[in-house]
């Protein structure tokens, strides 16, 4: 594999020891997908922070200790605990303990899964290292930047040495759809709905494999916070760090253009049974009493608060019902511009910022079932909090919020 003067740099430790442990990981990962050369990043997203056990604290340690600082701007993504709420708990002051190393790395502590909402959206083409599943293939996908995967530690390491492998998703011919996922033979009402784009994301991961997928049939109307949902599902349920969406997505004017001219290897029709059975299995209840909405897995975007504010249109929960709305310190800073916050606080909302909802303790003393508008958040919470839980639109989870028991807007799993 070929490396710069300065890769070379690092590796010798001229750069500092944090950084030669750095370019050490990332060759050895470049050498094992026989990788030609590296190349520069403009921005790097790191998982590492969320305190998950002791070994995130011990390489982050090190790092602190061999002098890291990162070459190019650098975010943190959601940790575990609600920046706008501490507690003063050992957990919470260990899990600040490890934001704090990598601050003083100079990233910068946005603590959400969303970091396009943090600051300007990354170019198309532009080479990011990514961690977080949604953000990834939001990035790739919706955007047209591009990244892998990157996990914990492979993240921090290409933001000090502003580095990664040209391999995967970097590169043009691994970002040609191989697989049509196909939607003629749903409703057209289905594909209009809130609650489709996740299900469809969550049998599209299921079934894609590693392959890159183009879908054809969606309409025109899709919003970018739907394909960002239905991205997040997709990336939850399987392996999938890119789609195209023909029409919509920024490398797929045309199914020629998202295969690269080349017919695809598979064809996926996508069947009511399909999404109907997707919404099933995400509900996971026994009849327990609504205690619980969780919305914003991504984190909540202005437009979806807009949406959440309309369809409360001045009404609060009911009694006994805690609605909770997950977001990013930059989303939460447009809501007190535009005095969103207090309206929805006054309403009875719940907005936390910094953490994922579907980590304890968020939802503590639950005992009834929590529903939500989120295919990811339904898919990881039963296991992670020991809730049962329902997914289902948003409108229906605003209007079962104010009944104070489950009411369906239509979905086709809820209503058989």
């Amino acid at each position: 594999m070929h490396l710069s003067d300065r890769d070379q740099a690092f590796l010798s430790g001229e750069l500092g020891e944090a950084g030669k442990l750095a370019m050490e990981l990332l060759v050895k990962v470049g050498e094992a997908y026989g990788t030609e050369r590296m190349i520069d990043i403009a921005w790097a997203h790191v998982a590492g922070a969320f305190d998950s056990g002791q070994a995130n604290h011990d390489f982050a340690e090190r790092l602190a200790a061999g002098g890291a600082q990162v070459a190019v701007p650098t975010t943190l993504t959601a940790c575990s605990i609600d920046t706008q709420a501490p507690t003063g708990t050992p957990a919470e002051k260990r899990a600040i303990a490890l934001v704090d190393l990598y601050k003083g790395m100079g990233c910068r502590p946005v603590m959400t899964c969303a970091p396009y909402q943090a600051r300007p959206e990354p170019g198309f083409g532009e080479h990011l290292a990514w961690s977080e599943s949604s953000a990834v293939v939001y990035a790739n996908s919706v955007l047209g930047a591009r990244s892998n995967r990157y996990v914990e530690y492979l993240d921090i390491c290409a933001a000090i040495t502003g580095r990664v492998p040209e391999c995967g998703l970097h590169l043009d011919e691994n970002r040609f759809a191989t697989v049509e996922c196909r939607l003629d033979a749903l409703p057209a009402d289905w594909l209009l709905a809130d609650w489709f784009h996740p299900l469809l994301g969550l049998w599209l991961g299921e079934h894609s494999g590693d392959a890159v997928p183009a879908i054809t049939g969606l309409p025109g109307s899709a919003s970018r916070d739907d394909l960002r949902s239905l991205g997040a599902a997709a990336a939850t349920a399987g392996s999938l760090d890119m789609f195209h969406a023909v029409g919509l997505t920024p490398e797929a004017p045309t199914l020629q253009e998202a295969t690269g001219g080349s017919k695809p290897a598979r064809v996926l029709d996508v069947k009511r049974d399909d999404i109907r059975s997707a919404g099933k299995r995400l509900c996971r209840n026994h009849n327990e009493a609504l205690t619980t909405i969780c919305l914003g897995a991504p984190h909540f975007s202005l437009e979806e608060f807009a949406r959440l504010e309309r369809g409360l249109a001045g009404r609060s929960p009911a009694a006994g019902i805690e609605l909770i709305v997950a977001t990013s310190h930059e989303v939460l800073a447009g809501l007190h511009r535009n005095s969103v916050f207090e309206r929805l606080q006054s309403s009875g909302v719940r907005i936390v910022t910094g953490r994922c909802t579907y980590y304890p303790p968020a939802v503590a003393n639950n005992d009834g079932h929590v529903l939500t508008d989120s295919a990811k958040w339904a898919f990881y919470a039963p296991a992670a909090l020991g809730v049962p839980v329902t997914y289902a639109g948003l409108d229906t989870c605003v209007e079962s919020a104010c009944a104070g028991e489950l009411v369906s807007h239509g979905e086709p799993w809820l209503d058989s």
